[in-house]
């Protein structure tokens, strides 16, 4: 049974046959229901191959790309930051294999998404169980006071590690001592990128690479 708001022309809520109505986000959403019969083509199969790709991805990390993306999402929106990140992933960083199969290439994924500048030139060395990560700092018009965010993060295990308040943006430089290190399976993807507590803002993340071994 279904019911409609403000009359006839008004907002529709609920099941009539295989239509179902309802709100999200503010917005009035019809769809159909029902099994379909009718075979997917190699179009749509690639589509839902590259979402799958997408969601396993960026699931493990799902709190994290929340956090990172925040700020993208306007006012009144229905799609939220991980929805964002899920668009951005689909369109920028999938790649197809030599059997035409999508995979992720980490080096383009974006773990935040914001208007602050990023680390410039960012790369990562390692010595045993500290990480280095060191950054340019040219321009004096961005703020010394940023504070690193880092993400280390394996898909196939899955291994992530977060460090939401790292060095100034001033210092160029950031270690990062993790006593397990040792134990934790290649590859390890590291990304990075610049945020300020006051105000609230966040940069774009970059890919530092992987954690050498």
């Amino acid at each position: 049974m279904a019911t409609t708001r403000s009359g006839i022309n008004g907002v529709f809520i609920g099941k009539v046959g295989s239509i179902v109505g309802y709100e999200l986000g503010g917005k009035n959403v019809i769809r159909a229901i029902g099994r379909r019969t009718k075979p997917f083509s190699k179009l749509e199969l690639l589509n839902q191959a590259k979402m799958k790709a997408v969601s396993e991805f960026l699931r493990p990390i799902k709190l994290y790309i929340k956090f990172g993306f925040q700020h993208e999402v306007p006012p009144g929106s229905h799609a939220g930051a991980f929805q964002l990140a899920q668009s951005y992933t689909r369109k920028n960083a999938i790649e197809l294999d030599e059997q035409g199969s999508p995979f992720i290439n980490p080096a383009k994924v974006l773990i935040s998404k914001g208007e602050l500048d990023p680390p410039l030139n960012c790369t990562v060395e390692r010595d045993g169980n500290r990480l280095t990560f060191r950054w340019d700092y040219i321009d004096k018009k961005q703020s010394p006071t940023d504070r690193l965010v880092i993400l280390l993060y394996n898909p196939e295990e899955p291994i992530r590690i977060f460090k939401d308040l790292g060095g100034k943006r001033k210092a160029q430089q950031e270690e990062w001592e993790i006593e397990s290190l040792h134990l934790f399976p290649a590859p390890i993807h590291a990304y990075a990128a610049f945020r300020s507590t006051w105000p609230d803002q966040i940069s774009n993340s970059v890919y530092c690479g992987v954690i050498p071994q």
